[in-house]
């Protein structure tokens, strides 16, 4: 009885799945165009922090020179003092240039041309002894301000700068300056 019964029921699975597979089905089918748009992108790499030492050579002033009155000792001879050389004012205060060999580096994938520019968005900087003495950035200017970089080649350029220090009277470390480097792809 129990075979009878498990035939009965094999045999009526058997009747349905034959009907479910075997009744045609009522479909409609088409091909679609499919397409993709790769926007223009860019990546820029720069550095957080630029830190430049600026030198007596670079204000223009010597750091050494011969005695102009003597110039030979007998051992007893005494050194011309004045007038005092100058130490630190130099001649170039209001135009000290300082270069940055490399600032930025753009990756695009348009093939077309990038045009850089850096400007002074805080362009004054603060002793951090002496807040009444200040140095002003008056220009900074790209090195490569344009190119047509790839997404596996880099635009790669640095920066030439412009410091006036007429007000910086004391030594050390000025800061608070910011610059904005910025790549633009002409489309």
């Amino acid at each position: 009885m129990k075979t009878k019964f498990l035939a009965i029921i094999a045999a009526s699975l058997s009747a349905v799945g034959s009907i479910v597979i075997g009744a045609p089905a009522n479909a409609v089918e088409q091909e679609v165009n499919v397409e993709i748009t790769i926007q223009p992108t860019m990546f820029l790499r720069t550095f957080e922090n630029i830190s430049l030492d600026i030198t007596q050579g670079d204000l223009g002033a010597n750091d050494k020179d011969f005695d102009p009155t003597n110039n030979t000792t007998d051992g007893n001879t005494n050194l011309t003092v004045a007038p005092r050389p100058s130490l630190a004012d130099g001649n170039q205060l209001s135009a000290v240039p300082k270069q940055v060999k490399e600032l930025y580096a753009v990756w695009a994938n348009s093939g077309t041309n990038v045009d850089v520019t850096i400007e002074a968005t805080q362009d004054t900087l603060t002793s951090t002894t002496d807040t009444a003495s200040t140095a002003t950035i008056t220009s900074v200017t790209p090195t490569q301000p344009n190119g047509s970089p790839t997404a596996t080649t880099p635009l790669v350029g640095g920066a030439d700068f412009v410091f006036d220090l007429t007000n910086a009277r004391a030594t050390g470390t000025y800061s608070g300056g910011m610059v904005r480097v910025k790549a633009e792809a002409q489309l």
